[in-house]
């Protein structure tokens, strides 16, 4: 048996995996969308996440489908990023929305302290 049908198992998850990482990167692109209403960053950053995650895919393929384009590596990668989006987009996004607004109590406790220290 040939190399290449002995690893689509490995190829398959793999692709399925990095799926689940673009609509992590996805999920980032939401909440910074939503925090700065800057529309050219707003622009920037859906091209960017749109470019590394066409970066992703084509990486992923050279890397260990050795560059065949097959039809189930390209629909179980948008399989894994629609799954993502839908079933566990809500819950990584919330997670991060946690997160930053803990970071944001953090750093505002920090600068009150830092104001009262210069007014002592």
């Amino acid at each position: 048996m040939l190399y290449e049908s002995l690893s689509q198992p490995k190829i398959f998850f793999l692709t399925f995996l990095f799926g689940f990482l673009t609509g992590i990167i996805f999920d980032l692109r939401n909440i910074l969308k939503n925090k700065i209403k800057n529309r050219f960053f707003n622009g920037f950053l859906s091209f960017f996440c749109v470019f590394l995650s066409i970066f992703i895919y084509f990486l992923i393929n050279l890397k260990f489908n050795y560059g065949e384009f097959r039809f189930y590596i390209l629909f179980t990668f948008f399989i894994s990023l629609y799954i993502e989006r839908i079933i566990v987009g809500n819950l990584v996004e919330n997670f991060i929305k946690k997160c930053y607004n803990k970071l944001l109590e953090k750093m505002k406790k920090i600068y009150e302290s830092k104001i009262r220290k210069r007014k002592n």
